[in-house]
């Protein structure tokens, strides 16, 4: 009886001992495949070795497993790329996506993030085409699949925003450009929050001016309150009630709104408004106080120059 029993225990090890040789010698496999690229191979070998291998407790599996989950979402996301490299953008996106789930799965932030970020990468191609071809609408709906994945490529945010203001989706466009502008403070980004502050005054100011030509002022104010950056939505707002010749409105809001800008021609062209408002008041001390404040932008001389008419000795 004893001798039954020791052979069954020499039995038990045998095959635990097999289990872990299986394991180790499965992840060398797939990890010689990762390193010769051959990464369609080695997910396979990866996936069997974490799918075996995890319930097992010696430290041989145990360290396999976690290796092999370290670089199962890298040959994902390696695959992706191989894959857009010969334009196969659905392989790509599919590999790409799993690469994604598989990272966060197994806490690797850093793997979800450069994945991710070829997930936009292949959208803006995809969605660049459809933009060439003036086909916006179906543009927009590549690039934000794009933008989701990745908000910090502003390449990618100024295509998605452009798609959007040429449907006069003005709110839209706006968005985009407003968090393009919230992005941290770096030279990484500064091309972006340029072309976005661009493409906000101009569509801005295309939008005013044809609401303008129609009289519609308060079609201006109901603009402003849809948008997302109220600096701006507060600067038009002001705007607009200079437009309407509503000066009491203009001096209620300027101070404030003025103080909301970030951007010193922004402000100053708030202070040109409020200034405007209290001299069509006759409030001159007021106005030259508001007026001393433009200091950048295209009001400037403007400014000085209706300052030195306010304070010019009376005849």
């Amino acid at each position: 009886m004893k001798k039954l029993i020791l052979m069954v225990v020499a039995l038990m090890s045998f095959v635990a001992v097999s289990a872990q040789s299986e394991i180790v010698a499965n992840f060398n496999k797939g990890n010689e495949e990762f390193k010769a690229k051959n990464f369609t191979t080695a997910i396979e070998i990866f996936e069997d070795v974490i799918l075996n291998g995890e319930e097992e407790e010696d430290d041989a599996s145990v360290q396999c497993v976690a290796n092999a989950k370290k670089l199962l979402p890298v040959a994902y996301m390696q695959s992706g790329i191989k894959a857009i490299g010969v334009k196969n953008y659905d392989e790509a996106l599919g590999q790409l996506n799993t690469a994604v789930t598989k990272a966060k799965m197994y806490n690797n932030p850093k793997v979800a993030q450069a994945a991710n970020n070829a997930i936009a990468k292949v959208y803006q191609v995809q969605g660049g085409e459809k933009f060439n071809a003036e086909d916006y609408a179906g543009a927009a709906e590549v690039f934000a699949k794009g933008y989701a994945a990745n908000k910090r490529n502003t390449d990618l945010a100024m295509l998605l925003a452009e798609s959007y203001f040429k449907q006069d989706l003005y709110n839209e466009g706006m968005k985009v450009c407003s968090e393009v502008m919230a992005l941290p403070a770096s030279p990484m980004f500064e091309k972006g929050k340029a072309e976005a502050k661009q493409k906000m005054n101009l569509y801005t100011n295309n939008k005013i001016a044809t609401l303008q030509q129609a009289n519609d002022f308060d079609g201006i104010i109901t603009m402003a309150e849809g948008l997302d950056n109220q600096a701006l939505a507060q600067k038009i707002t002001v705007q607009a009630y200079l437009l309407k010749k509503d000066y009491d409105k203009v001096i209620e809001l300027g101070e404030a709104a003025a103080e909301a800008q970030t951007d010193e021609e922004d402000k100053s062209a708030v202070y040109f408004q409020l200034g405007t408002a209290y001299n069509a008041k006759e409030m001159k001390d007021k106005a030259v106080a508001a007026l001393s404040k433009v200091t950048a932008g295209p009001s400037v001389e403007a400014a000085k120059a209706a300052i030195a008419g306010l304070t010019a000795p009376a005849n």
